[in-house]
């Protein structure tokens, strides 16, 4: 008997194969099917590996936790033989020459990859629409951006043609896309799943964390075990997935409405931390509002100030044709990017290094009080495609981002997880996403609250409008 194989979640999708109740072949012809048929109106995927997916998937497909599992990566991640654009004009012709070892440690529990999906400009945007490969569609509403840095991962989950795609998460850019898009965004803490090489400065590690997008939470769950599993020893293949387990007690929630920049929060996240408070407490947990234990708009200028030093570092290590060459021709805002963190005088470079620094250590001491930090995902909603477009110019840009970047950025610095959950839909259909997040390490405890609340209230049977109705 036939299923609707996109219903499936990853975990499921792999259980039957396994079983031999499905085979991968038959998974992976149907999740292209799906592409063929949804992804020109999304521009989600931007190179379909349609020949080497089934390839794979009729040779003897690994009979791990993702057997047959059709996967999609961001175009932020190498991949042997296929082009690596991130998102760039720039970057058309070049091909990936190696296995990231995040991507390595998927593939060997049997993901089949079937494409990769679009991203801004390296990533640096909080929509996709890049100049590269043009903008990607809200499986929602044709005129509201997708999210970005991860945008083609989430419309491609939420329209359903993988249930489980790659993402990356530098400010906010698996969580943020997540709550456009209305599915499961996890961002985890710094070093449980791939490295964290030292920045700029050796007192700062890496801001960005790999990981999925998913519409279930054990899917998401699983390829966190996975990536740790495959972190702390490659050959182990004695993986054990987080499964949903009582909470053990009731959490403190520290509930925070204000933008870390100090302006005026959207009222669709407004209502949707109403619902979500009202919604904890009738799980038993405590909720109380509260404000920043730190220098909020402080942390947030230097949070724009390490990533735009961050750009400039990389541009200055190349030779200086190449830097000519690419100033001229990326996006106005790589390019501002750039320029603005080549003029930062070096006391402002010290100063935001001691901005993160205190913010990771406030953090930690706050999280001795509070279980759980609740807080929108950004401060504008909806953001509609255009506004953000890479054509305009970089000081507009700069207003906008900002002024939208507001919250998720702070476990970037800190290296704490956070999540982004599908709990609340405005009154004209669009999801609104709420943020969760933890003290660093405590990433297994969000997944618990995330199994409670994703039983408390599902979300995967809301389907965006691009979908067709499914057949009985």
């Amino acid at each position: 008997m036939k299923r609707e194989l996109e219903t499936l979640d990853a975990v499921a999708t792999a259980q039957c194969v396994r079983s031999g109740e499905l085979s991968a072949l038959e998974v992976v012809q149907a999740a292209i099917e799906r592409l063929h048929e949804r992804n020109p109106a999304l521009n989600a995927v931007i190179d379909s590996w349609e020949d080497e997916a089934l390839e794979r998937a009729r040779d003897k497909v690994p009979m791990g936790l993702l057997a047959g599992v059709p996967f999609l990566l961001k175009d932020t991640v190498d991949y042997p033989g296929r082009r690596f654009a991130r998102g760039s004009r720039l970057r058309m012709n070049v091909m990936g020459s190696s296995v990231d070892p995040w991507v390595a440690a998927m593939q060997a529990q049997g993901a089949i990859f079937i494409g990769k999906t679009n991203t801004p400009e390296f990533g640096l945007m909080d929509v996709t629409e890049p100049m590269a490969f043009g903008p990607t569609q809200n499986p929602w509403r044709a005129d509201v951006a997708s999210g970005g840095s991860s945008g083609g991962s989430a419309a491609a989950v939420a329209a359903r043609i993988a249930p489980i795609a790659h993402g990356s998460d530098g400010g906010g850019s698996i969580r943020f896309p997540a709550a456009c898009c209305g599915v499961f965004g996890f961002k985890p803490s710094r070093g449980r799943t791939t490295a964290a090489a030292p920045e700029f400065d050796a007192r700062l590690q890496s801001v960005v964390a790999s990981h999925v997008l998913t519409l279930s939470v054990r899917d998401s769950a699983l390829a966190f075990a996975i990536a740790e599993s495959a972190r702390r020893d490659p050959l182990d293949q004695a993986v054990k997935p987080w499964g949903p387990q009582p909470l053990g007690r009731k959490l403190r929630v520290a509930l925070i409405t204000r933008p870390l920049h100090g302006g005026p929060l959207a009222g669709a996240f407004e209502a949707a931390l109403l619902h979500t408070a009202e919604l904890m407490r009738s799980l038993g947990h405590q909720v109380v509002s509260c404000d920043w234990p730190i220098d909020a708009p402080g942390l947030h200028a230097a949070f724009f100030d390490r990533w735009a030093y961050s750009v400039h570092v990389e541009v200055a290590a190349m030779p200086e044709a190449q830097r000519r060459h690419f100033l001229l021709d990326v996006e106005p805002w790589t390019r501002g990017l750039a320029r603005e963190g080549a003029a930062l005088a070096p006391e402002r470079v010290e100063a935001m290094v001691q901005h993160c620094l205190m913010a990771s250590a406030q953090m930690e001491q706050f999280h001795r009080e509070w279980d759980v930090l609740m807080t929108p995902i950004s401060a504008e909603h909806p953001v509609l495609r255009g506004q953000h477009a890479p054509d305009l110019d970089y000081a507009t840009l700069h207003q906008r981002v900002s002024r939208n970047v507001a919250f998720t950025p702070l476990q970037n610095i800190t290296g704490q997880p956070g999540m982004s959950l599908p709990l609340h839909w405005t009154p004209d259909g669009l999801p609104v996403g709420v943020h969760f997040a933890a003290a660093a390490g405590g990433d297994e405890g969000l997944f618990q609250l995330a199994y409670q609340l994703e039983a408390a209230q599902p979300w995967v049977q809301r389907r965006p409008p691009l979908l067709k109705e499914p057949h009985p």
